[in-house]
């Protein structure tokens, strides 16, 4: 996904806080030399000084790359784009997937899919769910510190006490 050409002795130093992989196949070129840019790849140029900018930009960019899951049900299995699942729950030692209307079942465990979802906005908000946080609608209290979410499909899941505060900090409030 990404080359970086600095100078030799500074690479390492860059890579490291830039917190980039370097691929054989790349679309992105990161460089602090403007006479390093290559014609056919996206370029950005960028100061030393403006590093923890351009690894802000990176983590974008990396997050923004499509990830699918294969999920199925009576009609056979799909191919979905996981920014499209509301939510992901456990029902009877089984992982669903929820799309708007559509239930999946998922052959992951939930901490294999929570794993991968990290870096794509969903949280773990109990035990038995994760969910996609750009697909609240509301965020309701109830007692014992737990959250009550109303999700877009209008599906309600409930955050429990030993998430909360994580659930709280991602949100930012």
């Amino acid at each position: 996904m990404f080359r970086l050409k600095v100078k030799e002795e500074e690479h390492k130093i860059i890579k490291d806080r830039l917190n980039v992989v370097e691929t054989p196949n790349y679309d992105y070129v990161l460089t602090d030399d403007k006479d390093l840019v290559e014609n056919d790849k996206i370029n950005i140029v960028f100061n030393q000084a403006d590093i923890p900018k351009v690894s802000k930009l990176l983590d974008v960019i990396v997050r923004g790359e499509d990830l699918y899951l294969v999920g199925s049900n009576e009609f056979g299995q799909k191919h979905i784009e996981c920014r499209n699942f509301y939510y992901f729950i456990v029902e009877d030692e089984d992982v669903y997937g929820i799309l708007n209307n559509t239930k999946l079942l998922i052959k992951l465990k939930l901490y294999e899919v929570d794993e991968l979802l990290k870096v794509k906005d969903f949280i773990r908000i109990s035990k038995y769910c994760l969910v996609n946080i750009g697909k609240i609608a509301y965020i309701k209290p109830e007692l014992n510190s737990k959250l009550n979410l109303l999700m877009k499909n209008d599906d309600h899941v409930e955050v429990n006490r030993g998430y909360y505060k994580e659930f709280k900090k991602a949100l930012k409030i």
